[in-house]
């Protein structure tokens, strides 16, 4: 054999090892995908073994099963209500325990909260696009609510917004998403509407359930009805909210100026990115062509807050909404601390849980639910 050929040969070989990294890696995408897909004989939902959810993906999940079990399975018409928001929303978890406890409302009206479902998808940071397809999964699983709650906060029509560090780890997975996203928002159509509607393409594609959150034993169960504190969950509650008759000096800054001085400052610039805005309005549409009552409210924030919100960009901007917003069913709400005789409060922007029987009983009222 030649000196040439031999050459040849070990080229070849070199070559060879050049590729077996990308089929080892080929191999290995396709083995994860089939194991992903892999389906349940009895219930037929993609399985995956070892992996484990995050707290957000099993409270979603939990809740979301929770709420199909409790309509398949009550004799009579049950009435489910879906609670969407930002972190003061998310007080609404603790709702029952609250009810059970609470002075604000006669043993008739805590008894119409404990006889209703709730299902409160409410989260820090999060924001309208997340609820536009949370609304979509729960109406193509044929699970149509009584009636929807909806907070329109600030933070839930901002795409980047200080008070949540630039933006919601609800919506976006990793970096790669933000980025993406960021880019069709420079590069993206001519149009406004165009542009939000292929951005909201996009995050359809992000937050469609993945196969590895569809674990099959997470079946339908309902929720305790009749929840309660424990001894420490109480003193815990109790320590940590106080009366608004109590906020006096340094305490008072903490929890009431320093949440002042930080809404002012960073709600100068406020604006509505149209990723929001278009799910706000597709949430609307779809509550109308259900025929399904829904309530848009300003949200309930301490008074000194809510004055600096109305000197923001924020305030024409709810406005407006109620303004184009309408529909048979659609009731647009102004929130305010002076409805209520409940008065605690853990911060200027957050209510106390034990405020949220009165508030939710008072909404609902609104709503015409109660």
């Amino acid at each position: 054999m030649s000196n040439s050929e031999v050459e040849k040969k070990a080229i070849s070989k070199k070559k060879w090892w050049l590729y077996f990294p990308i089929l080892t890696l080929v191999l290995l995408f396709a083995a994860d995908k089939l194991l992903l897909l892999k389906k349940d004989k009895v219930t037929g939902i993609a399985t995956g073994k070892g992996i484990s959810l995050n707290e957000t993906a099993r409270i979603r999940l939990d809740k979301e099963a929770s709420f199909a079990a409790y309509r398949q399975s009550c004799r009579e018409r049950c009435r489910t209500i879906v609670v969407f928001g930002s972190s003061r929303s998310e007080r609404f978890n603790l709702l029952k325990q609250e009810t059970r406890l609470s002075e604000y409302l006669t043993a008739a009206q805590k008894k119409q909260i404990m006889d209703t479902q709730f299902l409160v998808y409410a989260q820090v940071g999060a924001q309208m696009a997340v609820y536009y397809h949370a609304l979509d999964h729960l109406w193509k699983k044929n699970l149509i609510p009584d009636a929807i709650v909806l907070e329109i906060g600030p933070e839930l029509l901002e795409l980047e917004h200080k008070n949540n560090n630039g933006k919601s780890e609800f919506l976006f997975s990793d970096e790669y998403d933000y980025d993406y996203y960021t880019f069709l928002a420079k590069y993206g159509k001519k149009s406004v509407r165009d542009e939000a509607i292929a951005r909201l393409a996009f995050a359809g594609y992000a937050l469609k359930p993945r196969p590895e959150l569809l674990v099959y034993d997470y079946l339908p169960k309902i929720q305790n009805e009749e929840p309660e504190y424990n001894i420490i969950e109480r003193y815990h509650r109790s320590y940590k909210d106080y009366l608004e008759s109590d906020l006096v000096g340094k305490l008072r800054d903490e929890r009431i100026g320093q949440f002042v001085a930080m809404y002012s400052n960073n709600y100068k610039i406020f604006a509505v990115d149209p990723l929001m805005d278009e799910s706000l309005r597709r949430i609307v549409k779809m509550a109308n062509e259900k025929n399904v009552p829904i309530l848009l409210y300003r949200p309930f924030v301490h008074k000194e807050l809510a004055a600096v919100l109305d000197k923001t960009p924020y305030a024409p901007a709810i406005h407006r909404y109620e303004r184009e917003l309408t529909g048979k069913r659609v009731k647009f709400y102004y929130d305010s601390q002076d409805n209520y005789r409940c008065k605690y409060w853990s911060d200027a922007s957050h209510f106390s849980t034990r405020c949220t029987p009165e508030v939710m009983h008072h909404l609902l009222g609104v709503l015409g639910m109660y």
